[in-house]
């Protein structure tokens, strides 16, 4: 490969990332459905078999619909499982998350709802609609495209 070969690869390489990280940026309503997915996850441990069903399966069907939309509507669905400092958010709200998981499941048996497992899922909403906000701007960053 020539010289003006390769750098007219990586021009379009950051081209394309460019076009990307224009692209990745989502509205409010996607961040606090991530938050409110995860919330009901949370909450679900609380509830008795029956309706930890019906929740974690809604929490399933929810997860998929918004994959559906991003594609439609974006084009594309971005995991939140990328490089560097994304990254970190993602483990850190994980970490946050199984926290929580456990603190609802204590509260497995008491009568509904558990102050404990709904200031859990409570919680859960605000951490992750923030932690998407916040790995929104890191992903844009690392992209080059700058602050969301």
């Amino acid at each position: 490969m020539k010289k003006d070969d390769a750098l007219a690869s990586l021009e379009a390489v950051n081209r394309a990332k460019a076009r990307l990280a224009a692209d990745a940026k989502w509205p409010f309503w996607r961040h606090a459905a991530y938050g409110l997915i995860e919330a009901a996850i949370v909450l679900s441990v609380s509830l008795p078999f029956s309706a930890l069903l019906a929740v974690a399966g809604g929490a399933i069907i929810a997860t998929l619909l918004v994959i559906k939309d991003d594609k439609r509507r974006y084009g594309m669905f971005i995991s939140g499982w990328q490089g560097g400092k994304p990254r970190l958010v993602t483990l850190g709200m994980v970490a946050f998350i199984i926290t929580m998981f456990a603190l609802s499941f204590t509260t497995r048996g008491q009568p509904f709802p558990a102050p404990i497992a709904v200031g859990a899922a409570l919680a859960t909403f605000i951490a992750c609609t923030i932690g998407s906000y916040w790995w929104q701007k890191l992903y844009r960053e690392e992209l080059g495209h700058g602050a969301a």
